[in-house]
């Protein structure tokens, strides 16, 4: 049985938002490229598929939207794979099948993930490049603006703001490459690293 988004993250089902954005910072720190600058081929083609598993659980986990069709999916294979005990000299009867309207759209991720071939075919190039800390001069690090507004200021300079407050969108994920953005996100380009910000409406939310 395949691990849970939770499992991939190292926190447990009840984790908070907040929590769960810490796992998701501290791993994709860990799996850094610049962690790993000795690294053999093949233990860097391992840490770009960890840090695919990882992206793919906070992009699920790190909605709520996603979380709560993620969570009822869980609950609901968990409930599918209790076997069945006869009562008495009864049979055993099958369990129904879940109606797909139940099943919900994680489901899909957990049972199916029909692009697992695209992510392997980009196991080496969607891998996230600034998870290192902040810089020298005291600037956060693309990592540290993951769940948090921004305002992109004169001089393409980035500052984290409240999400009450004006700003240009909210930091969903981070990327290699502008193209790696989901459809609709803006793309901001994160001063002095090589990643660009994936950013949406808070307010969509």
């Amino acid at each position: 049985m395949a691990p849970s988004y939770y499992d991939v993250l190292g926190v447990p089902a009840n984790a908070s938002a907040e929590a769960i954005r810490r796992a998701y910072r501290g791993g994709a720190r860990e799996l850094h490229p610049d962690r790993r600058t000795e690294a053999s081929p093949e233990e860097s083609a391992a840490a770009a598929r960890a840090m695919q598993q990882l992206n793919e659980a906070w992009r699920v986990l790190g909605d709520p939207v996603r979380r709560s069709h993620y969570d009822r999916a869980l609950a609901d294979a968990a409930r599918a794979a209790r076997p069945v005990h006869p009562v008495g000299d009864e049979q055993p009867y099958p369990r129904p099948p879940a109606e797909p309207e139940d099943v919900g759209v994680a489901v899909t991720v957990v049972r199916g993930l029909p692009w697992v071939v695209m992510l392997t075919v980009l196991l080496l190039i969607f891998v996230f490049t600034a998870f290192a800390g902040g810089g020298s001069d005291g600037r956060p690090s693309a990592s540290d603006l993951v769940g948090r507004c921004v305002e992109v200021q004169p001089g393409s300079e980035i500052r984290a703001v409240p999400c009450a407050e004006p700003n240009d969108g909210r930091v969903d994920l981070v990327a290699v490459r502008s193209s790696l953005c989901p459809s609709g996100a803006a793309v901001v380009r994160m001063p002095g690293e090589r990643s660009w910000l994936c950013l949406r409406d808070p307010t969509t939310d």
